[in-house]
């Protein structure tokens, strides 16, 4: 978890997600209710920026050897479907998850 931190705090962008930002909440607990009762959820982080909600997810895999961007679309599409969950409970925003330890980065 370390290791993760230093990557983040030494990356523009992961410093970017960390920062200083409007609405901005680390850790968010939210209950969000469904056909099959109420779910709790917790997003990594949120923040508005610009007018514009982000959420974004922490992956703190790492990746070694073969192509990085190829992980990184990879692992997207495996997040999909729990990031758009998040996007609609908080009523929208702009998705991405975050690799610190590879300083990765997909958003959409």
């Amino acid at each position: 978890m370390i290791d993760a931190l230093r990557g983040a705090v030494s990356d523009e962008r992961g410093r970017w997600v960390l920062g200083p930002h409007a609405d901005a909440r680390s850790e968010y607990r939210i209950r969000v209710p469904g056909s099959d009762g109420v779910r709790l959820m917790v997003i990594d982080r949120t923040f508005t920026e610009e007018g514009r909600r982000w959420i974004v997810d922490y992956k703190t895999s790492s990746h070694e050897g073969g192509d990085l961007e190829t992980f990184l679309d990879r692992e997207k599409g495996r997040y999909g479907e729990q990031m758009a969950r998040y996007r609609a409970a908080l009523g929208g925003g702009a998705l991405g998850l975050y690799f610190p330890l590879v300083k990765g980065w997909r958003e959409w």
